[in-house]
């Protein structure tokens, strides 16, 4: 039997109010010492609130907290901290003009004596040297030259100098590459044999079944389960708990939609459209979608002889930072800025876009990997978010045509099923994942033949993604060709039917059909022999 000992944290029966909305019921969870705990669940199933309670930011309405032991009192970040208890945000908090070495230390600096107050850089240097020892990071080296994974792994040990023992990691992956993302669990896992504690909030079951030893899922409040051994539960298992059903994982039908292509070439289909309307993709003669073809294309970190994508298929692109995958992309939608190459499409050649005005009005439209810097305003509504990339064709002599606007955000916010009262709803009030499905809106409202998604699930939870698979799966049966970039590699196994690996600004590999495999995608990224 488990003594209390074992625990570096638990929570009895949490209660916390906020009114008349219950955030939290009666939550109990339990974390073991030295190792790595999930804390998973769909946004406003309660993770936030519960971290805030273990950090100290909010004392619980009901409830007990007992850390290390000894029950804590009352809310008190710095008392949390004092007692080891530190919440790493996912945005590192790193001063760019400063050292690692005085990022370590953030106000905690030697100083020398005497009245001038000057940080003492001989003492600084002695006193981080045991901590940077082993993780390849130079203690004199400005931040601003660090890497992603660099950064998050600062986070942490500045945690752990400032005395941590239990460290809240908030998604500590969001925007790391696949390689990044081993590095840095590879990093966690030689802390915890170290005997640091760490819950490890994430939206991916994949993640948490690789790096934690044991899960707590959240569900409307309420804990849905927790496994001490995940041995005992797999990822529809964990989906399950999340949703509170079967989550059926999405898979392209590769057959059915190679099927439909070939069909495509041969006849039009009765309607060519995307949800959003005609499809700029298709052929102005005949009303069938038609390829996409790019020659000779030269642009910054990219060098592409040839590259051709069927109406209706969805192409991964595969690869290391670097590598080419985004810069190509990047390049198809012109902000990468091509040096040479041609684009055929409908049976004309054109030159490759040198503005996303030029490529919108080419049909095609780019949804960014960063929402909240690229694709939405969270301060205004849904609905101007919405038509945003799509005025000019909803107005008449430079005025907005009310009715073709309504009936544009009507479609998109049905369609896509936003959870909001209204469309009038501020955009930024709602959660990652509807935020995500009004962004995945706005593209589509420009009536796209080719769709670039950039990391299109990144930071939404499980249900919500499987919904996105499906839109983009619906949106390639109307002939709508997509290219997918994803760090995700089981999302490009279930649903692309065809991988390009890009390995120093070319393409490498192609992966089809049953060839298309997590293990022969890593082996061609990395440059080894791919496996047949």
């Amino acid at each position: 039997m488990d003594s209390s000992s074992d625990y570096i944290l638990r929570t009895r029966d949490v209660v916390k109010r906020y009114k008349a909305l219950v955030a939290l019921d009666r939550v109990s969870i339990h974390i073991r010492r030295g190792t790595i705990h999930g804390l998973l669940g769909e946004n406003g199933a309660g993770k936030s609130t519960l971290v805030r309670l273990i950090s100290g930011q909010t004392a619980p309405s009901e409830g007990r907290i007992v850390f290390d032991g000894a029950e804590v009192q009352g809310s008190d970040v710095r008392r949390m901290e004092s007692l080891g208890v530190f919440l790493v945000t996912q945005e590192p908090m790193i001063v760019d003009s400063m050292s690692v070495a005085d990022n370590l230390m953030l106000g905690r600096w030697p100083l020398k004596r005497g009245w001038t107050r000057q940080v003492d850089q001989r003492a600084l240097l002695g006193s981080v040297e045991t901590a940077l020892a082993g993780t390849g990071l130079d203690p004199r080296m400005p931040a601003r030259f660090l890497s992603a994974v660099a950064r998050r792994k600062l986070n942490i040990l500045r945690a752990l100098h400032s005395g941590g023992k239990l460290l809240i990691l908030d998604e500590p992956t969001t925007a790391l590459t696949l390689a990044d993302r081993e590095q840095m669990f590879a990093f966690m896992r030689e802390l915890r044999a170290r005997g640091v504690s760490f819950v490890f909030i994430s939206h991916y079951n994949e993640e948490i079944l690789d790096i934690c030893d044991g899960v707590s899922v959240l569900r409307n409040g309420r804990l849905a389960g927790e496994h001490d051994d995940l041995g005992e539960i797999d990822s529809d298992g964990l989906s399950e708990l999340v949703i509170g059903r079967d989550v059926p994982l999405f898979h392209r039908d590769r057959e059915a939609a190679s099927a439909r292509a070939a069909r495509s070439a041969d006849a039009a289909p009765d309607t060519a459209t995307t949800a959003g309307g005609t499809s700029k993709g298709i052929n102005k003669g005949t009303g069938a979608p038609t390829a996409w073809r790019v020659e000779d294309l030269v642009a910054p970190g990219i060098e592409v002889p040839s590259f051709e994508i069927a109406p209706g298929e969805i192409v991964g692109f595969a690869g290391l930072p670097g590598s080419g995958a985004k810069a190509f992309a990047l390049a198809l939608f012109g902000l990468n800025r091509a040096r040479r190459g041609r684009l055929w499409h409908d049976g004309a050649s054109h030159a490759l876009p040198d503005h996303p005005g030029t490529a919108f009005r080419r049909g095609i439209a780019y949804l960014s990997d960063d929402r909240h810097r690229d694709g939405l305003v969270g301060l205004q509504s849904i609905a101007h978010n919405i038509t945003l990339s799509s005025l000019a064709d909803i107005s008449r002599g430079g005025v907005i045509d009310r009715r073709a606007e309504q009936g544009l955000v009507r479609r998109y916010f049905e369609h896509f099923r936003v959870k909001a009262a209204t469309p009038e709803v501020l955009l930024g009030t709602l959660s990652g994942g509807n935020q995500q499905k009004v962004c995945l809106g706005r593209v589509l409202a420009t009536a796209p033949g080719l769709l670039i998604l950039d990391e299109p699930t990144r930071g939404i939870d499980v249900g919500v993604k499987e919904e996105v698979h499906r839109i983009v799966d619906e949106l390639t049966r109307a002939g709508l060709s997509v290219i997918v970039i994803t760090s995700d590699l089981d999302e490009m196994v279930r649903l692309v039917d065809r991988v390009c690996v890009f390995v120093g600004g070319r393409i490498e590999q192609e992966y089809r059909g049953e060839r298309i495999g997590k293990d022969a995608i890593l082996q061609s990224a990395f440059g080894a022999a791919p496996v047949i």
